[in-house]
């Protein structure tokens, strides 16, 4: 928040607004003790599990793990960046947000998206108006019904230098402004403007919120570029945006998962058959930034490009990105190269439906699946790389089973002895930043944990939140790490770091969190630490005695696993190398080496 708005801002709106009544507006909620609950708006549930505390000004969902404050909770509801929702609230409460420069970008911002719609409309009128056949019969050739030009409100550009810049002159609007809009090029001699579209069937591109702020155009010959994206403007930059997202959003958000095709056409399609969850790119490689948006609306993508070799090429690009922000991520393989568009209109929705249900595998059996077609030769270094590609994925991962259900498929797969694949899954480090929750920015939690069944530490770090002594007396007695998991003790760092501010500030502390993605996890926090009478002595004192004890623990661990690592690799002479050493090796883990 800082940087952009004055700190004082946030707590000027807490003080005017309650977070009780701005989740009512979405859900009922219903008071129990001094929380109130309801059923959670981001997930699917059928008993409450999503609580809102007024005292704090923060609420925490059990059953999905998103928790925040009450601009987190605005963010998430609506698919809004922090800047939006913090303006959206303050115009709620009647703060005033002072800053200049935004306020300049603010107008010029305003002055394009009002450019923008009446473009939309005068391609709008143009698509049913004479000059607009060509584009009727195009959309009619690719079976577009009325309802689809209408829910994307497509048009034409027709075939003209100047009709949409003569439109916007009369509208009050000047040259320099459509320019910035990305609407007309100036010519070279700089004399005279242009307009950028023509003789295409233009499909406007909305943000999140329904405004439009670019276009698309598709040619109608086979002339080129085939598909003309309005360029880089104050309001719209491709690697931030979607195509279809402002139409699937409430999809997404119902079915928790997004579908990402590559193509207009594809996703107009797919929402003409009922499956309204699609997005597509626009005409690049998907980007993190549009990984970040889906972020907001679901935890799972399912990839369906093009099944071409360049599609299967961006399919497993886009895993790496949509991965690197902690989804989940499916794929689907369409047969024949086929992409959606031509499956569907050749199979309609129930063999397609029927096709992904059968057809779709995780993102580490399609790189399985891709690295095997594309290996030239299956010798015994073809396998050990088909096993390295995936061997992040696979130890990133939380759950064992599936550890072992990717191992077991690996050994069928290569025709190698389940050990072998083990061992070689088991060398060398995890790198950071691929697939699964170590990649995850936002580190979502995914314990899926009940009501109540919180950890030890979790319990312990709640009641140092909510209880100064509580902290005081861990302080007191021992420094440095004191939580395991490190979500946990960043939390913790935080808030101490708040605290040596000088006085305690509760919005401070929470606004920190919110920027270190932890507004969940402070949101779990300050539900645990409410339920808490305090803690007992024993109980803190039992958790200092188990952190000043860890280091013996650490010192079994590592020595049970050097043991180990011998005897499964068979070497005799390391394992009594090793044992002839271990003075070294104690010495060296306990000084924090090995």
């Amino acid at each position: 928040m800082s940087g952009y708005f004055d700190d004082q801002i946030m707590r000027d709106i807490e003080a005017r607004l309650n977070i009780v009544d701005i989740v009512a507006e979405t859900i009922k909620l219903t008071r129990k003790g001094n929380r109130f609950w309801g059923l959670c708006p981001f997930h699917s549930e059928k008993t409450p599990s999503f609580t809102v505390s007024p005292e704090r000004n923060m609420y925490y969902c059990f059953g999905c793990q998103s928790g925040g404050d009450m601009i987190n909770f605005i963010m998430r509801r609506d698919g809004l960046e922090f800047k939006e929702a913090l303006q959206l609230l303050a115009a709620r409460a009647g703060v005033e947000v002072k800053n200049a420069a935004s306020s300049r970008g603010a107008d010029k911002r305003k002055r394009i998206i009002e450019l923008n719609r009446l473009a939309v409309e005068y391609f709008q009128n143009t698509l049913q108006s004479p000059a607009g056949r060509e584009g009727v019969f195009y959309l009619g050739k690719r079976s577009i019904p009325r309802e689809m030009i209408e829910k994307f409100s497509l048009g034409f550009a027709p075939d003209s230098w100047n009709g949409l810049s003569e439109y916007l002159l009369k509208k009050g609007f000047k040259a320099d402004e459509m320019l910035g809009a990305g609407l007309v090029k100036r010519s070279r001699e700089q004399q005279r403007y242009y307009d950028q579209f023509r003789r295409r069937v233009m499909f406007p591109i909305a943000a999140y919120n329904g405004e439009v702020v670019g276009f698309g155009g598709r040619i109608l010959d086979e002339g080129f570029p085939k598909y003309l994206n309005t360029g880089e403007t104050e309001v719209f930059h491709k690697r931030r945006n979607l195509y279809g997202l402002f139409q699937a959003r409430d999809s997404i958000r119902q079915r928790g998962e997004a579908m990402v095709v590559e193509g207009y056409m594809d996703c107009l399609r797919l929402h003409q058959y009922g499956i309204e969850n699609a997005v597509a790119t626009l005409g690049t490689a998907l980007t993190a930034e549009q990984a970040q948006l889906l972020l907001r609306y679901a935890q799972k993508v399912l990839v369906v490009y093009d099944g071409d070799e360049a599609g299967q090429r961006q399919t497993w690009r886009a895993i790496e990105v949509l991965g690197g922000e902690g989804l989940k991520v499916d794929v689907l393989t369409l047969p024949g190269g086929q992409d959606p568009d031509e499956f569907l209109a050749q199979s309609g929705k129930e063999e397609f439906l029927h096709y992904i249900q059968n057809n779709r595998v995780s993102h580490i059996e399609y790189k399985i699946i891709r690295q095997m077609m594309t290996q030239t030769a299956q010798d015994i270094d073809s396998k050990a790389a088909i096993i390295r590609s995936v061997k992040d994925d696979i130890r990133s991962l939380d759950s064992e089973l599936e550890k072992d259900h990717y191992m077991k498929l690996l050994s069928r797969r290569l025709a190698l002895e389940e050990n072998v694949v083990a061992r070689e899954l088991a060398r060398g480090k995890t790198q950071t930043g691929k697939v699964g929750v170590s990649g995850n920015k936002t580190q979502v939690l995914r314990d899926n944990i009940i009501y109540g069944n919180y950890s030890n530490e979790e319990k312990i770090l709640a009641a140092a939140l909510a209880f100064p002594r509580v902290h005081k007396r861990l302080r007191t007695a021992t420094d440095g790490i004191l939580f395991v998991e490190p979500v946990n003790q960043t939390l913790l760092e935080l808030y101490e770091e708040t605290r040596l501010l000088g006085e305690y500030d509760p919005a401070l502390f929470r606004q920190k969190a919110e920027e270190a993605g932890l507004g969940a996890v402070l949101g779990k926090m300050v539900v645990l630490g409410e339920s808490l009478n305090s803690l007992p002595d024993e109980e803190v004192d039992d958790f200092i005695y188990s952190v000043k004890n860890r280091g013996k623990r650490l010192v079994w661990n590592r020595l049970h696993g050097h043991l180990e690592k011998a005897r499964l690799q068979g070497d005799f002479s390391a394992l009594l190398g090793f044992i002839l050493n271990l003075d070294t090796f104690l010495h060296n883990t306990q000084e924090g080496g090995i």
